[in-house]
């Protein structure tokens, strides 16, 4: 028989100014069975390292262990607890705070069994088993890199950490050096399914890569975007905002090419471009 249970997802959000966050965990109860549990992503956690690339050492790993303690704790508490007891209860938990971990809105979910919802929204929320654009781009990276390896034999990519302006640590997933200049390409997905979403991942990107130019840690010719476009017959206002991030991205003189043209990426990856050196005149 079917009963109701709450969920509040777990986000990690290390920078307030801007609320980006993450999804890192899940805690889910239900009053009338006295069951609480949770589930939270391990202390090493690539998603998060990824998409904060200038985060503190082990600030992710302390603030989730000692984050740890505390929901076996509440959660103990909370099966103790009953009907509009443990409601309560978990409504005081997870109200919104000022902290790195913070708690999402509660839901409702009817199930009959609320161990099998737990793993199964956790799954989907934390663990992301669908084809999602984060998940696409490590698919990418994944597969460029053995391309790369097997394709490339002048120049040997390996994922590193990049200085950009305001002292900006970038991490990219292909950075060789060649002839003592680096060279760097950054697969981007961008089968998305809102116009606001694909704008800020691209506009993510190419900030990112303009701090890069601007510091002068990479050279325009030597950055490559190698990028899977929106798939054809979606909406026009996609298509308009895939055609708004690519102008962007021209604008910053760096290379683009299709991910799926292989032998152009393979020429980028062998080949140095030094730029022709002005005729020298007299003033």
């Amino acid at each position: 028989m079917n009963t109701i249970c709450y969920y509040a997802i777990i986000r990690f959000m290390p920078f307030l100014e801007t609320e980006e966050f993450a999804n890192v965990g899940l805690v889910l109860f239900s009053p009338h069975n006295y069951y609480a549990s949770y589930k939270l992503a391990p202390a090493r956690f690539a998603r998060v390292s990824n998409f904060f690339d200038d985060l503190e050492g082990r600030l992710y790993a302390d603030t989730i262990a000692i984050f740890n303690d505390e929901m076996q704790r509440v959660t103990k508490l909370g099966t103790n607890l009953y009907g509009k007891d443990q409601l309560n209860f978990f409504k005081e938990v997870t109200r919104k705070r000022e902290s790195i971990l913070r708690f999402g809105e509660l839901r409702a979910i009817a199930t009959e069994e609320p161990q099998q919802a737990l793993d199964e929204l956790y799954n989907h929320y934390v663990g992301r088993n669908f084809n999602d654009k984060e998940y696409r781009e490590e698919v990418m990276e994944k597969i460029l890199r053995a391309d790369l390896r097997n394709n490339v034999r002048t120049a040997r990519f390996t994922k590193k950490q990049l200085m950009g302006e305001y002292n900006t640590a970038i991490n990219m997933p292909f950075v060789a050096n060649v002839q003592n200049c680096l060279k760097v390409i950054k697969p981007l997905a961008f089968d998305h399914d809102k116009p606001i979403n694909l704008l800020e991942h691209g506009e993510k990107w190419i900030n990112r890569v303009k701090r890069l130019l601007n510091f002068q840690t990479v050279e325009p010719q030597h950055m490559l975007f190698a990028i899977e476009s929106p798939t054809k017959n979606k909406n026009d206002d996609l298509q308009d905002a895939f055609n708004v991030v690519e102008k962007g991205m021209r604008e910053l003189e760096v290379n683009i090419l299709p991910f799926d043209d292989k032998k152009s990426i393979y020429q980028f990856a062998k080949q140095l471009q030094i730029p022709e050196e002005k005729p020298f005149q007299l003033t």
